[in-house]
């Protein structure tokens, strides 16, 4: 949100000048009550996620759960990636939070599961590991597309977190006795 582009694109703001004054300048801002509504709506909808996906899960089981997480979280990514404006892009982060609420909550009861006593602590533990380096390439691409002059400078870190949703969702092989 502190992107030039993404600034102009969703406020209708002109670029400031090179030799603007100062208070010029840090009026080229996105307002924070939607800076706040952006950020926030994802977590709202993981949160509902998060109750609905374990009544989801013991109906259609674990992995067929996780799977619609990632089919929900991918709409959310198409509507955010297409966004040109703020309803747009906050009902896709809203849709988002929904996938991730249902994934989050439900990979880990089924890692649990499926884990062998032994190496269940390593395999949870990797779990958490691959979410924070995921985290950190979602800073490493934000930071190369910071300063581009295009849609590209957002749409490209959001388009991104598709690819790991796809690899999820479509990993999945049932078992022989299925």
């Amino acid at each position: 949100m502190g992107m030039k582009y993404f600034i102009h694109e969703f406020t209708g703001l002109p670029y400031p000048a090179a030799d603007s004054p100062a208070d010029v300048a840090a009026g080229f801002v996105v307002p924070a009550w939607r800076q706040s509504l952006i950020v926030s709506i994802l977590s709202a909808g993981t949160f509902i996620g998060a109750l609905v996906a374990g009544d989801v899960a013991d109906f259609i089981g674990r992995r067929l759960t996780i799977i619609a997480g990632c089919f929900i979280f991918s709409a959310g990514v198409v509507l955010q990636v297409a966004a040109t404006y703020y309803n747009l892009l906050v009902a896709g982060r809203l849709i988002a939070g929904l996938g991730v609420g249902f994934v989050s909550a439900i990979i880990i009861l089924y890692m649990s599961e499926i884990a062998p006593r032994k190496v269940r602590g390593a395999i949870v533990s990797g779990y958490q590991f691959c979410i924070t380096v995921g985290i950190l390439l979602a800073s490493v691409v934000v930071y190369a597309t910071q300063n581009m002059t295009t849609s590209g400078s957002y749409r490209i870190p959001i388009a991104i977190q598709w690819v790991w949703a796809l690899l999820l969702g479509m990993c999945y092989r049932p078992s022989r006795s299925q």
